[in-house]
């Protein structure tokens, strides 16, 4: 090659190197001068990186502060399927240099993971095996929201590519009571039935935003974290339920299921002043902890709200009251009962013992009787508007507006359906249909004298921090039925049915009880009624004179013969008061009303002091001063165990059962525990912690046992309760 030509190659060469040199100069001014905040923004998505920062949602309590749902803290257990291959291949490799003794083949190996994880999971072996071994997948979650005592029992198997990430979980620590009440929360953090649902806007709170720089894995690293919007943690609500009451109405509710059999009942206790709901029990129930194993039917029926269904006779204390207030009636004045034809109609309407023939009765005993003919009677005397206007001031017409959702509607004959017919059977709660929430803010009126309360539920919203209220809903009245003339001699009258009742089924020595029972037959949906299925109910309220309780009880098609609601529902509300009016403080008065020093006066409650860990003396010693009676069942000198448990409000004088630890002998025998006063939950509860069996009958508190307290029985002995009013 000359030396012209080298020369010429030689410059071409400096010629595309200089322009190669201009071009990438040209490209970086554009990129870094021109296009920089472009390719910043870009470049953004890659090294930073923003989350949701959720806030925690309020709790519920109940009336007296007991935790009746809450947010927890909670894990979701994940695999990384790589890391485990990965340990899996780095504990092969081990093997293969060092002694078994320092090799973990287990490492990895989605078989014994299974086998580890499945007992503490509660999810099926072959589960997490399949899991485990899916193919094609980097990551897989084996199972969602476990508690911390679970998490930490996972980390100290030190299973590699096995991880735990920390999330919160709604916790319902009583379970399934109150279940349709509450509701439950969704997974995605919202309401989805009962107060959670009710009041999600106020329990939900506002998630913030946090932005934070991230390594290439995407995980967040420590430095230039900026939060651009704090959460709002949610507003705690505070309930009008008693948690106590609830349970009473629970217990009974579970008798009722256990007895009868029904397709659905529900029992609701209100103080009929204010319209406080102070609990709801509805079966089939379900637990919101677990709510998506519910049955639909189950998940979304409060029954004691949602449903609607013709009342039977508990609606004949509307068309009694609106005769009294029209002056239509004398209490003392008779009629023929038995049967009565009616215009318009080819069939007679008869009373339920028609087939005894006819007999005088007072309207006083018409009612006490439950007497269908009567209550014709008097809707003639009223005329239609007269009868609709006292059903509308008791406000069967609207909602209640309680406060839960999904009330139901009431069904009533309208302008163009006034017939003889239709007004009569009207009056004795029959061809219309009402609502749970209806027929107990009616009912309430009469207990109050003459208001229709709002049934209601949330009590305060508070601040979680500073416990402040925020929000207090107060009673509110609906209407004005009636003067209180009128409704103490509803009061008399209804207090007359429950004590002529020769069943005795709601009756309860030395309270006063009122009440009206109700049967009414269930429409079929091709017309006509159903023969066989009953919708059987009783509401009532206590004491009669001042009352402070209400206690509704509705049973759908229970598995009877006698489909009455003096036999099926009526036990259990008379259970109900039978554990709640000494709960309140109401003590029995005593028969003999000539001698008031044996009257009894205003009960006090204390708090339960914590004796576990005591002494034997300390654990008396402090139970004295606390006004509590003192029982130790054991030998040893330590106390392991409690009744009632520490913090609960129980009446000043009432015992406190104690359980030593070695409360077994050498035999395995155990001294029984005088249970006289105790309620059945407690009684129950007590012995089963002393591995013994309650054998429970009737309702109320313990007023015998066998054997008696102090015996020494061998572990496991039945122990028999007869339970009665105290």
């Amino acid at each position: 090659m000359t030396e012209h030509q080298l020369k010429v190659r030689s410059r071409w060469m400096q010629f595309f190197l200089m322009l190669g040199l201009t071009i990438l100069i040209v490209r970086l001014l554009y990129i870094q001068v021109f296009h920089s905040e472009a390719w910043a923004k870009d470049a953004a998505v890659f090294w930073r990186g923003q989350e949701k920062v959720e806030a925690v949602r309020g709790t519920i309590y109940d009336r007296n502060g007991k935790k009746l749902a809450y947010t927890t803290v909670a894990y979701d257990v994940e695999a990384d399927l790589s890391e485990m291959k990965a340990a899996k291949a780095a504990e092969v490799e081990k093997a293969k240099k060092k002694p078994a003794a320092e090799v973990d083949l287990r490492q990895g190996d989605p078989r014994i993971y299974a086998q580890q994880l499945a007992p503490l999971l509660k999810v099926p072996e072959e589960k997490i095996y399949e899991t485990l071994t899916t193919p094609d997948r980097i990551g897989v979650r084996i199972k969602q929201t476990v508690d911390s005592d679970t998490a930490e029992k996972i980390q100290k198997l030190g299973l590699k590519g096995i991880h735990l990430t920390k999330t919160t979980t709604r916790h319902y620590p009583n379970n399934t009571m109150a279940a349709h009440l509450l509701g439950f929360v969704t997974k995605d953090g919202k309401g989805g039935a009962g107060i959670e649902l009710q009041y999600d806007h106020v329990l939900r709170g506002e998630d913030g935003l946090r932005k934070f720089m991230k390594d290439s894995r995407g995980n967040p690293l420590p430095y230039e974290q900026q939060q651009i919007k704090p959460a709002v943690d949610g507003k705690d609500v505070w309930l009008t339920i008693d948690e106590t009451v609830q349970q009473y109405a629970e217990d009974a509710l579970d008798h009722l299921i256990e007895k009868f059999k029904p397709e659905n009942a529900s029992i609701t206790v209100v103080d009929p002043n204010t319209g406080e709901i102070l609990a709801m029990a509805n079966r089939p129930t379900f637990n919101p902890n677990k709510f998506w194993e519910a049955d639909p039917k189950a998940l979304y029926n409060n029954r004691a709200v949602n449903t609607t269904f013709e009342p039977g006779s508990t609606f004949k204390i509307v068309t009694m009251t609106a005769a009294l207030a029209e002056k239509k009636v004398s209490l003392d004045e008779t009629f023929t009962s038995g049967q009565i034809k009616v215009k318009g109609s080819p069939y007679f309407i008869r009373d339920w013992n028609w087939y005894k023939g006819a007999r005088t009765l007072t309207f006083r005993q018409g009612v006490e009787q439950s007497s269908n003919v009567g209550m014709v009677l008097l809707g003639q005397r009223l005329g239609w508007e007269t009868l609709y206007d006292y059903i509308y001031k008791f406000g069967f017409n609207q909602k209640t507006g309680v406060d839960l959702p999904g009330e139901g509607n009431s069904i009533l004959f309208d302008s163009k359906q006034k017939t003889d017919l239709n007004l009569a059977v009207t009056s004795f709660g029959q061809g219309i249909a009402v609502t749970p929430m209806q027929q107990i803010a009616a009912v309430s009126a009469v207990a109050n004298g003459g208001q229709v309360m709002r049934p209601f539920v949330m009590k305060e919203i508070r601040d979680p921090k500073t416990e402040a209220t925020l929000q207090e809903q107060k009673p509110h009245v609906i209407s004005q039925v009636a003067n209180p003339e009128v409704m103490a001699a509803m009061r008399e009258i209804m207090e007359g049915v429950v004590k002529s009742d020769e069943s005795k089924a709601g009756y309860i020595e030395g309270y006063r009880i009122a009440g009206k029972t109700g049967t009414a037959q269930i429409p079929k949906d091709t017309g006509g009624y159903e023969t066989d299925r009953f919708v059987c109910s009783f509401i009532g309220f206590a004491p009669a004179d001042q009352p402070k309780v209400l206690v509704y009880v509705t049973v759908d098609s229970p598995k009877n013969d006698l489909q009455f609601g003096n036999i099926v529902a009526t036990p259990f509300a008379k259970e109900v008061f039978a554990n709640v009016l000494p709960y309140i403080g109401l003590k029995a008065q005593v028969a003999n009303p000539a001698k008031p020093e044996q009257s009894a006066a205003p009960v006090k409650y204390v708090s339960a002091p914590n004796l576990v860990g005591m002494t034997r003396g300390q654990a008396e010693k402090t139970a004295l001063a606390n006004s509590l009676k003192f029982q130790i069942v054991g030998r040893g000198d330590k106390i392991a165990a409690q009744w009632p448990k520490p913090g609960a409000k129980v009446l000043a004088g009432s015992s406190t059962i104690v359980i030593a630890d070695n409360f077994k002998d050498a035999n395995g025998n155990v001294q029984v525990p005088d249970l006289t006063g105790e309620s059945m939950r407690e009684a129950i509860e007590i012995l089963s912690m002393l591995e013994l069996v309650a054998d429970a009958s009737g309702s109320g508190f313990v007023v015998s046992q066998e054997p008696k307290g102090g015996s020494i029985v061998p572990s496991g002995t039945k122990i028999r309760l007869t339970l009665g009013a105290n």
